[in-house]
């Protein structure tokens, strides 16, 4: 005669190992290969980023021992496509990669944003947006740096594991070679307006 324990401790374990089925069958399931294109057919599962670019530059001066640069984006992405019923919800960062003397690859996160299943508008149409961090790099060497801009996002399942994806490269520009303050970028802003209204 068995004992309340091990009847319990059975079904407990019994549970557990259906539930550990379901979550294996749920994560084959939402495998491209089985949901298909996703209303995607160029690239299934994947967003459709269409502008990521500078719109203007706001400073670009030396912070304590490094240069830091701080700007606006205007961007625009469709994260529709990358959504299906096992993707609980991404989170998409933007990241500038740039090289200099004393490393050949830099990557700084410039703006994030988490984009949940339960959101209706999943697309990012963001003028004229100012990064949440800074541009800054590990010395004073940012000046006439070469600049891409790359969109990424981790996709967080319901179930199964987490993946990482990148798109294209869709903006680059380059920094000025000389330090920009805000105050100076006014002053250069005002004497623009004056040779126009001049002309």
């Amino acid at each position: 005669m068995h004992t309340v324990w091990v009847r319990l401790n059975a079904v407990v374990f019994f549970s557990l190992s259906v539930l550990l089925t379901l979550a294996l069958l749920a994560s084959f399931t939402s495998h491209p290969s089985i949901l298909g294109d996703n209303g995607n057919p160029s690239s299934p599962l994947s967003p459709s980023i269409k502008t990521l670019k500078l719109n203007s530059l706001r400073s670009l001066r030396p912070h304590g021992s490094v240069d830091r640069a701080l700007f606006s984006l205007d961007i625009s992405a469709d994260f529709n496509p990358a959504f299906h019923w096992n993707v609980k919800q991404l989170f998409v960062f933007i990241c500038a990669e740039f090289s200099t003397p004393s490393n050949p690859l830099n990557q700084v996160v410039l703006w994030d944003k988490i984009i949940e299943a339960k959101d209706v508008d999943k697309i990012i149409d963001e003028k004229n947006s100012i990064i949440k961090y800074s541009l800054i790099s590990q010395g004073t060497d940012l000046r006439g740096v070469d600049v891409t801009l790359k969109m990424y996002w981790d996709t967080m399942p319901i179930t199964s594991t987490m993946s990482m994806g990148v798109g294209d490269v869709v903006g680059k520009f380059t920094l000025p070679n000389d330090y920009v303050s805000k105050a100076e970028k006014g002053k250069v802003d005002d004497k623009t307006k004056r040779r126009k209204r001049k002309d």
